[in-house]
């Protein structure tokens, strides 16, 4: 028999990731599990998500407990949730910038808190789980927790508890509501403060909540922010150079240079200065890791989301995953030179992207921008 639901979840995205995140959710049974799914709703809705899991096998119209098409929808009937999981890219400075997602749940939440008789009242947490890439992801929401309505002191609003989730797991959305599966869920969680008792008793709480035996794998993390830097050695170095390419990553190294040029002339040059930047900040991270990383996805034909975002003219995680590094490292004086030239290269594609957009217009008669 099923154990009895006992947390609303709410997976805010719907694409590769959020999808196989809300299915271990669901599968587990032990949480309602609401997604918010925007341009595939319809889809969604209708005939349920089409999944091809290398954890979970294929499924053929699958839904999470609740679909909704946007934020709002999701809080306008008093829901309150036990854990909100941002796995949209973090783009901030795209029109949708984490802060701008979460507000609305978490004003909603809070309101929705205080309804609950006192005794439930002290039980309950508002956890947020920020399932995305790249470093300094943090500060954004903890600049929204100290807006002067919100009092997280579980007497005039429910205790916060803010984790992180470093996430392995090659699943992409390969058409409307449909994901193909690729590699095993791998979840690095861990609180960002590591010493809020509150967070670290949570992220126990949501690895028994999420992990399925022999299936996924729920790692606890207790030193969240060498295993970011850790992570950047790929999305600093193999994401954004298959976006600049266009290509796959088995193809961005069998088209290479003479000498496997793409590998030790461009690629390693480049997750040596990831290693520098953690190691600066007091991190060490074994160079290992860099053989790791290129041997993990050699022979997948993965597509990075870096390169998939460039395929479909959509923004890159550009800042937090090169920008911020880049920015710790002038702080820091180490010297960036191939994580620059990858970055400037970025840049001028997510540009391209914003006009294709609408977010930015250029003016060729005076040869200028407007934003």
């Amino acid at each position: 028999m099923a154990s009895e639901k006992k947390f609303n979840t709410l997976v805010v995205g719907s694409g590769g990731v959020a999808t196989i995140t809300a299915l271990s959710l669901d599968l587990k049974q032990k949480s309602n599990v609401a997604m918010i799914v925007r341009s595939d709703y319809d889809q969604a809705v209708k005939e349920g998500y089409s999944i091809k899991s290398c954890d979970y096998g294929d499924f053929k119209g699958w839904r999470p407990t609740n679909i909704f098409k946007s934020v709002e929808e999701s809080v306008a009937n008093g829901e309150f949730y036990d854990y909100v999981l941002i796995t949209t890219k973090n783009i901030p400075d795209g029109p949708t910038p984490v802060k701008k997602i979460l507000e609305p749940v978490v004003q909603n939440c809070f309101k929705s808190w205080l309804k609950f008789p006192e005794e439930v009242r002290k039980d309950k947490v508002f956890s947020i789980i920020l399932i995305q890439n790249g470093i300094d992801i943090e500060t954004e929401v903890y600049d929204l927790l100290k807006s002067d309505h919100l009092i997280a002191d579980g007497v005039n609003g429910p205790k916060v508890a803010l984790l992180s989730g470093v996430q392995m797991i090659a699943s992409t959305r390969t058409a409307p509501a449909t994901i193909d599966h690729k590699c095993q869920d791998y979840l690095i969680l861990g609180a960002f403060d590591s010493k809020d008792e509150l967070s670290k008793q949570k992220v126990l709480e949501f690895r028994d909540i999420y992990l399925n035996e022999g299936k996924n794998v729920v790692e606890i993390d207790d030193k969240v922010r060498w295993s970011r830097w850790r992570k950047l050695v790929y999305n600093a170095t193999i994401n954004p150079l298959t976006a600049i390419v266009c290509l796959d990553f088995t193809r961005t190294l069998i088209f290479s240079g003479p000498n496997e040029a793409t590998e030790f002339e461009l690629l390693r040059p480049a997750m040596k200065e990831i290693l520098a930047i953690a190691k600066a900040e007091g991190y060490i991270i074994d160079e290992e890791v860099m053989t790791f990383m290129i041997e993990g996805e050699k022979q997948v034909f993965y597509k990075p989301s870096m390169m998939v975002d460039t395929e479909r003219n959509q923004l890159m995680e550009i800042e937090v995953i090169l920008g911020n590094p880049i920015r710790t490292a002038k702080k820091l004086g180490v010297p960036t030179p191939y994580l620059s030239m990858l970055y400037n290269i970025a840049h001028i594609i997510q540009m391209r992207n914003k006009e294709k957009l609408g977010l930015i217009k250029v003016d060729e008669a005076t040869s200028t921008m407007q934003q």
